[in-house]
């Protein structure tokens, strides 16, 4: 363009001069303008001109040959504002009207370049407005006093060898451009078209006192070349970008210029924009860019907005392609943490299409940006990922080199990716929607996760910990490849997350410079541990405060409706404090989760208490950090195993560490923990009581039971001690007291044998390795009492078969005895045998009666008319027979 001014501006000197001497011959013409051009390295190398009728000046050649370029003007027309009559030497240039050309040819001879301005290179960032304002006031300044029309003109820029090796290949062929130019005081026109006649750059002008409205229109692809031939009038930082071979635009922009009062306003469409870069352009490789993009720009006072809100700019999409590989190897250069990178890596993505939405505004008295809304849309593996920022805002500063500041923006993030550190437990994706805001203040950074918020798994299997289930796989013979699974777990979260801005603070300290105020609502759908329980609902509400080193975790399980644990995380969270508790859980409504137990349990009343507390000390392992765990189970009424027990109370204290399940020492110090009231079988057992112990270690259960005691058959039984498994050098003494014999006798109630009276006595039980003995055993009577023998059919036949018996057993018709004891053992057939001693008296006989008897008993059919438990039964049976 100065190129072209200074064109004019030299054949306008000529035109006034030839005017002033039109009436001389050429050579005294040629020799006054060159007496000008000398000032100017140039000169004046041919003319011919005319005068026609209306004394208008014409010029049918001239040429002009210049240090820049060789100018070639033909048919050239000088119109006079002035009769010719008026026509002044000292106003010739005022009387000048218009200047016509019909063909003008400028040939370049070197490269163009223009001296730096140092005001505006040195312009600041904040400084832009002002710098606008002065060059379009400078603008509206310009006047040219005459009309200028230049019909046709051709333009060869100037080339050399060492600039066809630098400049654009496609540059280097044919360099010819060609164009219209006009202007007046008020307008101004432009067009520029290469040698196909391809429209490179058009620009329109007009004025109207201050105001000025112009309109733009470029062929990117096409103006490169043209820049390139021109690179030494660019910036050396332009002209650097222009000459690198390895990136390729496209597109056309259109703009409409408006400036009124110290307004402006812009209207901007780049219609099918592209942009294509080899691999060594940029650190992320080859990309591709496209666009076509609307917006308007407006600059009041200090305010520069740029609006996308217009109904016809919904399509404002850019598409950026790019190499994921390069921009991993970036980021790790750049030592992003590498959390960040594996997460990348398993969600590769090599295109962004981003939207503006709403307006960008820059404000620099203020020093901001802010934009209202700007999606970022991608694609992986697993589908869409968009991220959705509003009402953003930066602050920035230019001094000395342009920076930005992140203020505040609220977010919308929604996506599925694969996270490797969930592999073990599903191969699924993570499906995750994020809805907040961010907001830097003075002394942190602030992340509001709004409503909306949530993580969203599928089909979990949970690894089992072996420590933990091995117990009770033994104990449930489950399958070793059952595992936890769960359908979906869904994780909403609101609340606040605080990050210190304080980046002195020691690397100890980093940890509390986040601080987490949040409350997180879980819903778990299916819960399905096999042979062990089944939930259809599980839903875990948490309230979690604090920082890493001091954080509070308090959640609520409710499992299909039922309340069933409150956990609390307390302490540092690496190795955190923990309570899991529940109070007054009702047994029927955990029943009712489906639980698979290894007895069947029909219950209609009581409830459990537990207390689980400890520190997680070993994240791996859990069993192996010491833990407590409280049990208290109340008023217990209901079958177990078809067995009626009612009011059953049980406390224990267990002690769980490095695999392994004990209950506390001072557990067998106490009084009873296990309570019974009633125990309904063929002999009901009434106040049943006894302290237990447990000992799950080395994949070995034992249970100890101590001071056993409750009333059965109008008496009491008392057991020290009782081990399972039973062990050989501890045998189990059972102690009976005021056991009723009529009530024991109606186990196994015989025609015509009444016994009264009550006995007491010891029964050591041993046990060999494979059956039950009992060694050493005696019964003696507590009182006096009754026995009565008759009308027994197998009686009356053994007393006819001898006399010795006929006189035995008539003494037992009728015997009141005051002595009856009995030797007891029990060999591995398992019929317990009783030396009897009997000493009384007969009334009806009026004489003393001594028996001494062996009798021998069924013990077995007794336990099995007892109907104990089956568990408990299928033990002592098989201990019992050989």
């Amino acid at each position: 363009m100065r190129l072209f001014k200074f064109t004019l501006a030299i054949s306008l000197v000529f035109v006034i001069t030839l005017s002033a001497v039109f009436y001389s011959r050429s050579s005294v013409v040629t020799a006054i303008v060159n007496n000008y051009l000398t000032e100017h390295n140039s000169e004046l190398t041919c003319i011919d001109f005319e005068v026609n009728n209306n004394f208008d000046l014409l010029i049918t050649r001239i040429c002009i040959d210049s240090p820049y370029a060789e100018i070639e003007l033909i048919g050239s027309l000088v119109e006079w504002r002035f009769e010719p009559s008026k026509l002044d030497v000292d106003n010739i240039a005022d009387a000048i009207s218009a200047i016509n050309i019909d063909v003008a040819t400028v040939r370049a001879k070197g490269d163009f370049q223009f001296p730096e301005n140092p005001t505006s290179s040195n312009v600041k960032f904040s400084e832009l407005p002002t710098l606008i304002r002065k060059k379009i006031n400078d603008l509206a300044l310009i006047s040219i006093p005459v009309e200028i029309d230049i019909k046709t003109f051709s333009y060869q820029p100037f080339t050399n060898k060492k600039t066809n090796k630098q400049t654009h290949q496609k540059a280097n062929k044919n360099h010819t451009y060609q164009g219209q130019f006009s202007a007046n005081a008020q307008q101004l026109a432009f067009s520029l078209a290469n040698q196909k006649n391809e429209s490179v750059l058009a620009l329109a002008l007009t004025k109207n006192g201050d105001e000025i409205r112009a309109s733009l229109a470029t062929d990117l692809a096409k103006l490169r070349p043209f820049l390139v031939r021109h690179q030494r009038a660019l910036p050396l930082s332009l002209s650097t970008l222009l000459l690198d071979d390895s990136w390729i635009a496209a597109g056309k922009l259109n703009s409409q210029l408006d400036w009124q009062q110290q307004t402006l306003a812009l209207t901007n469409q780049m219609t099918d924009f592209s942009f294509e870069a080899s691999q060594g352009f940029s650190s992320l490789g080859p990309i591709e860019l496209e666009t076509t993009l609307s917006w308007q720009t407006a600059l009041v006072g200090e305010t520069l907005q740029f609006d996308f809100t217009h109904k016809d700019y919904q399509r404002n999409n850019i598409q950026l392609v790019f190499n994921a590989e390069k921009l991993l190897e970036q980021l790790t250069a750049q030592t992003v943490d590498q959390q960040i990178i594996n997460v990348l890596t398993d969600n590769a993505i090599n295109s962004l299409t981003v939207q503006s939405l709403g307006s960008l505004t820059i404000d620099f008295a203020q020093q901001s940006i802010a934009s209202d809304s700007l999606d970022i849309v991608s694609r992986n593996l697993y589908g869409p990922i968009k991220l959705s920022l509003n009402d953003v805002l930066f602050n920035f500063n230019d001094d000395p080199a342009i920076t930005t500041n992140l203020q505040k923006a609220k977010l919308s993030l929604t996506g599925a990716a694969s996270i490797a550190q969930l592999q073990p437990y599903s191969r699924q994706p993570v499906k995750v929607s994020v809805i907040g805001e961010i907001v830097q203040y003075s002394d942190i950074w602030q992340l509001t996760l709004a409503q909306g918020t949530a993580i969203e798994l599928a089909q979990l299997s949970l690894p089992s910990n072996k420590s933990v289930i091995e117990p009770i796989r033994k104990s449930q013979q489950s399958t070793p490849n059952a595992q936890p699974n769960i359908k979906s777990l869904i994780s909403h979260w609101q609340g606040k997350v605080s990050i210190a801005k304080n980046d002195n603070q020691p690397q100890s300290k980093n940890s509390e410079s986040v601080t987490f105020a949040l409350d997180i609502n879980s819903q778990i759908k299916q819960l399905n541990y096999p042979n062990i329980l089944k939930v259809d609902e599980l839903e875990l509400t948490t309230k979690l405060s604090g920082n890493i080193e001091e954080i509070t975790i308090n959640t609520k399980v409710i499992a299909d409706d039922v309340p069933i644990a409150t956990a609390i995380l307390m302490g540092d969270l690496r190795h955190p404090s923990v309570i899991v508790s529940a109070q007054d859980v009702l047994l029927t409504d955990l029943l009712a989760l489906k639980l698979k137990l290894p007895v069947e349990l029909k219950l209609i009343d009581g409830n459990i208490d537990y207390h689980l507390s400890g520190q997680l000390k070993n994240s791996d392992d859990l069993l192996a950090n010491p833990m407590i765990l409280t049990l208290t189970v109340q008023d217990v009424t209901g079958e177990v195993d078809g067995t009626w027990l009612q009011e059953l109370n049980w406390q224990q204290k267990l002690q769980l560490q490095n695999g392994e399940i004990k209950s506390r020492p001072d557990q067998t110090k106490t009084s009873s923990n296990l309570t019974i009231a009633k125990i309904e079988t063929a002999t009901p057992i009434n106040n049943f009581s006894t302290r237990t112990y447990i000992d799950f270690s080395q994949d070995r259960l034992k249970l100890l039971a101590h001071n056993i005691r409750g009333h059965l058959l109008g008496g009491r039984f008392d057991i020290p001690q009782v081990q399972w498994p039973f062990r050989k050098d501890l045998p189990v003494k059972v102690a009976l007291t005021k056991i009723d014999l009529e009530k024991l006798l109606e186990l196994d109630k015989k025609q015509g044998i009444v016994v009264t009276g009550k006995v007491s006595g010891q029964l050591p039980i041993q046990y060999d390795g494979e059956n039950f003995l009992i060694k050493g055993g005696s019964i003696k009577n507590v009182g006096d009492g009754i026995i009565q023998v008759y009308n027994n059919p197998a009686v009356e036949e053994l007393k006819a078969s001898s006399t010795e018996l006929k006189l035995a057993f008539s003494a037992l018709e009728n015997l009141h005895y005051h002595h009856l004891s009995s030797e007891v053992s029990m060999a591995d057939d398992g019929y317990m045998l009783l030396d009897t001693a009997i000493r009384g008296r007969n009334p009806d006989l009026d004489n003393d009666v001594n028996l001494n008897l062996n009798l021998s008993y069924d013990l077995l059919g007794l336990i099995e008319s007892l109907n104990i438990t089956e568990d408990f039964e299928s033990k002592i049976i098989k201990g019992l027979y050989p």
